[in-house]
């Protein structure tokens, strides 16, 4: 067997068990029922809306003309938050966990390279919390679309796609900030407290970027925030969060000429692949230099 399906089966063998294990947790089945239920209630409301002739809004489905699209960008308004705290429950204690359980001496003691593990559980993680979402969506677009007998166009569906991508990208950097704060601790606990220190913390500088930017050109909170008027400080505040790219809503509707955080929509996904390497490459040579006991 070669170098490389050596390395293939390794990283194969990881990732399944690491799956198998991931869907089995308690923390994969609370958050993911929680997110379930948020995206049917949000699918819900959002087909509610259709009934109540309400106005298009900018950078979101019409409901007019793309109804089943509108009713999912409803559905992830309200799931999207809960799906990013699963991604990093799922890895907050990757590495800790299997150093406390002695599993990640077992698993070093066999020819398997730490960016082969790393990576392994990062697919699975992703296989876990991106899989659920996408079932889901997919179950709620085709079930809307049978009973509101509303079918969506080609370039609907297209769009839905596309704003499944965005989101399994926003997933993907929860994930590599757990696998970074996973490699920084050494306990389960203090993978814990870190994981909700840092949540809270990129909330903490969302909302300070948006108040101080709207401090600094004198305007109180509107629907429309003009982002591009920001200082330079107030956006770097708000673009620490990778919540901050988000543009799935903005990708349902097919609209790529609105800005998002005062950036354009290939900026924001660069943006978003920028949040995924920023914390895994760290979190690879932490991992790398790191004891296992």
């Amino acid at each position: 067997m070669s170098e490389f399906s050596e390395s293939s089966y390794a990283f194969l063998t990881v990732a399944q068990k690491e799956f198998q294990s991931t869907i089995r947790t308690k923390r994969f089945l609370v958050f993911g029922i929680i997110f379930v239920l948020l995206a049917l209630i949000g699918a819900y409301y959002g087909n509610a809306d259709l009934a109540r002739s309400i106005s298009p809004t900018s950078g979101a489905p019409n409901p007019a003309t793309q109804p089943v699209n509108y009713v999912i960008s409803v559905a992830y308004s309200y799931s999207q938050v809960i799906l990013t705290i699963l991604a990093l429950a799922l890895s907050y204690d990757a590495l800790t966990r299997e150093r406390s359980e002695r599993t990640l001496v077992q698993l070093l003691m066999r020819p398997i390279r730490r960016s082969t593990i790393l990576l392994g559980k990062f697919v699975a993680y992703l296989a876990a919390a991106g899989g659920l979402f996408v079932g889901i969506t997919l179950v709620l677009y085709i079930g809307l679309s049978l009973i509101t007998q509303k079918f969506p166009s080609s370039s609907d569906v297209g769009y839905l796609f596309l704003s499944m991508g965005i989101i399994l990208l926003y997933v993907m950097s929860f994930i590599a900030i757990g696998l970074l704060i996973s490699s920084l601790t050494r306990t389960s606990l203090d993978s814990l407290l870190g994981a909700v220190f840092v949540w809270i913390l990129l909330l903490i500088f969302t909302y300070a970027g948006v108040a101080l930017g709207l401090g600094a050109i004198n305007l109180s909170a509107t629907s429309e925030i003009p982002y591009t008027a920001f200082p330079g400080y107030a956006k770097i505040l708000l673009w620490i969060n990778p919540g901050s790219h988000n543009v799935a809503i903005q990708s349902l509707a097919g609209d790529f000429s609105k800005l998002t955080s005062g950036l354009n929509y290939a900026a924001n996904v660069i943006l978003l692949v920028v949040s995924i390497v920023v914390p895994l490459l760290p979190a690879y040579y932490l991992f790398k230099r790191s004891d296992v006991v």
